[in-house]
């Protein structure tokens, strides 16, 4: 009788690597659980990762490279061999190259997201400046808020020894489930919490001060609270006279901005605005934990998240124990984009609109225009994607998108799942999950671990880096990148590729179950920037940015951090749409649209919730439990209405990515961020109506 074995392996089915105990038996992966016997992991696992077995062996696992068949989007496909499938996207490749340019190739990344730096090296060798990913909608916009103020790359808070924790639009229990233990600790030894967030979540509950603020008013609430700490003499001023750039012309600003005025904008009453800036300033060190997405996915959402980054500098909570500090190195695979950059000798997609993007972030190209780029054929003609997990919903208006894709000389996919989005393409080749590979991983404090393959692949599903390494051999092509063959080798050389910085090699990781520190390690610094100027124009934190300055007269780009509010739109009737729309608030039980095809989780809500406050649902008709349209100046859905109190009056809470229903079909194509694209998910505009 076949025994059960306990495989030490990952979960990647939300982005983040959880470390778990994968069990299989006879060739069949049957259960998971946290790891156990790991520094980073006790057992504890998330629903997403519980119904793994659902997820591995979905019905609509893609098995076998198939080529369509009949017409675009009709979904109609053949079987053919990796063979057949490397020579057909050669073949075509090469051809638009040949024909239109390398650039007219988009080579995009979605989920998962490891194989990043290998998909950009492939991008690289064949020319094309154009290489994407999610990021054009998560993510990239929070890192360059940052950058234009600190220029180097993003400091996480030093939870061991702050005082107080700033936690800006961050529900912990929901998308950074392995921190949540480590916040539970920090209670516990006193730690003061400030919660930012438009929602009574679980992690408001747990704050000693919660600023339940309206939807996308962050930058108003961040000035507010700058405007206490400068009027009560709270803020650094050693930092601001030495380090700073623009302060006086900041310190102006917020003047207009006194609490009050904040909680007229805000709904965040004075005296809290008080009571949060003084304890920020007054209670330190105080580090600031923020999210990729929430405060960037409006369309002032650059603006808003640089006036919430200015709280560190004014605050000399900067690069200092307790407060945001600079991590550790070394060289890792989540890292290796700092060694590799976009081929960029060419205009890429995205670069006249959104310049900025361009100047703080050289890692990929933004393509949340890519349906008009392809529609349009300007700058120039888009005729071929080639894309590794890509979800027409990532974007608004995702129907649009979906049909442009459609339109393209060629388009191939690889996937876990048959999606809507791969039943536009030309070609879908199999993915596998990260219980069917291998693959070298880094955790917080530069731990290494391996990840172990559990079960052989499903069908012919292969590891996401071998299919493009065999795309790049035949193609013929060269690695641009750093004068390495990376790509030529095979998937071991390449892990030990990815080892060879940390001083650790495949072997002896391989055999230390439990993880390894890498032995070249850089200790984080304290106060750096004493020795090492800022990475900005001025050698200074930016409190007025010179990099956005440079778009002043060509954008109107502000060079402070100026509040717009998104509700002054002269563009929308607000007596026919009353209703702020937030799309995409994290849920426990579901990641974008990837979830929804597996019952577990889909079981918990099978259609569309409509989030709204019992006021609203009385004010308008709508009845908890009862079908409800939502309409909104650019479409609508029905789904069913869900009385919730965490949200104030006046917001309409929808997760997006249902195919029943998705939110993101409400948002207009071009309500955008003007500096980073994002569009205005979190910030639209609609009505609601019992059905």
């Amino acid at each position: 009788m076949s025994e059960t074995k306990i495989v030490k392996t990952t979960c990647s089915t939300c982005g983040p690597c959880c470390e778990v105990d994968a069990y299989a038996k006879d060739g069949r992966l049957i259960s998971v659980e946290g790891a156990r016997n790991t520094p980073m992991q006790s057992g504890g696992l998330c629903a997403k990762g519980a119904a793994a077995v659902q997820y591995v062996y979905n019905k609509e696992r893609i098995l076998y490279p198939m080529k369509r068949v009949g017409r675009k989007g009709e979904g109609r496909f053949e079987r053919i061999s990796w063979d057949e499938a490397y020579d057909l996207i050669a073949e075509n490749l090469l051809r638009i190259r040949s024909e239109y340019g390398a650039r007219s190739a988009v080579f995009y990344a979605g989920y998962s997201k490891w194989y990043r730096p290998a998909l950009l090296r492939l991008s690289n060798a064949y020319g094309s400046p154009n290489f994407c990913t999610e990021s054009s909608t998560c993510f990239q916009a929070a890192a360059l808020a940052w950058r234009s103020i600190f220029g180097n790359g993003i400091c996480g808070p030093d939870l061991k020894n702050a005082k107080t924790l700033l936690i800006w639009s961050s529900n912990l229990y929901h998308t950074n489930t392995p921190v949540s233990k480590a916040f539970q600790g920090l209670k516990k030894r006193g730690v003061k919490v400030i919660d930012v967030d438009p929602r009574h979540t679980v992690t408001a509950h747990d704050a000693d001060i919660h600023l339940q603020l309206v939807p996308g008013t962050d930058g108003a609430l961040a000035l507010s609270m700058a405007q206490v700490i400068i009027e009560e003499d709270l803020y650094d001023k050693e930092f601001a006279e030495k380090y700073v750039y623009g302060f006086q012309e900041y310190r102006e600003y917020v003047q207009e901005f006194p609490p009050e005025k904040a909680e007229k904008i805000t709904g965040v009453p004075a005296e809290k605005i008080r009571q949060a800036a003084r304890t920020y300033a007054g209670n330190g060190p105080a580090g600031l934990m923020f999210s990729a997405s929430p405060v960037v996915h409006h369309i002032n959402g650059v603006q808003n998240y640089r006036a919430v980054f200015s709280l560190i500098a004014l605050t000399g909570n900067y690069d200092v124990e307790g407060g945001n500090r600079t991590q550790p190195g070394p060289f890792s695979p989540a890292n290796e984009f700092g060694q590799v950059r976009r081929y960029d000798k060419e205009e890429a997609i995205g670069q006249k609109e959104f310049p900025v993007w361009f100047d703080l972030s050289c890692d990929e190209a933004q393509c949340i225009r890519l349906a008009d780029y392809i529609e349009e054929e300007q700058p120039y003609p888009i005729k071929a994607v080639f894309a590794m997990g890509l979800n027409h919903r990532m974007w608004p208006q995702p129907k649009r998108l979906k049909a442009a894709l459609e339109k393209l000389d060629f388009y191939v996919n690889a996937e876990l799942f048959m999606s809507e989005s791969s039943m536009a393409a030309d070609l879908i080749l199999p993915a596998c999950t990260s219980y069917e590979r291998e693959q070298v991983h880094v955790g917080r404090g530069s731990r290494f671990f391996f990840s172990n393959r559990a079960i052989e692949p499903v069908g012919e599903s292969k590891n996401d880096i071998e299919i493009i390494m065999e795309v790049f051999r035949r193609m013929k092509l060269r690695d641009r990148t750093l004068r390495e063959d990376v790509l030529e080798g095979g998937y071991e050389a390449y892990m030990e590729h990815i080892l060879k910085p940390s001083g650790l090699t495949l072997d002896e990781l391989k055999a230390h179950p439990e993880g390894m520190d890498g032995r070249n390690i850089f200790p984080p610094g304290v106060r750096t920037y004493e020795n090492e100027p800022f990475h900005t124009p001025s050698g200074k934190a930016e409190l007025r940015s010179l990099v956005l300055e440079r778009y002043k007269d060509s954008h109107g780009y502000d060079g402070l951090p100026v509040y717009r509010d998104y509700r002054e739109n002269p563009a929308v009737d607000r007596d026919a749409f009353p209703l702020i729309l937030n799309t995409g608030s994290r849920k426990p039980q579901l990641f974008h649209s990837r979830l929804y095809r597996m019952p577990w989780l889909n079981n918990i809500e099978d259609v569309p919730l409509v989030e709204i406050h019992p006021e609203d649902g009385k004010r308008f008709g709508a009845e908890d439990g009862k079908a409800v349209r939502v309409v909104s100046p650019s479409g609508e859905i029905t789904g069913t209405a869900a009385y919730n109190v965490q949200g104030k009056p006046g917001v309409v809470y929808i997760y997006h990515g249902n195919p029943k229903g998705d939110a993101n079909e409400l948002i207009g194509k071009d309500y955008l961020d003007p500096i980073s694209g994002f569009p205005g998910f979190k910030g639209y505009f609609c009505r609601i109506e019992g059905v």
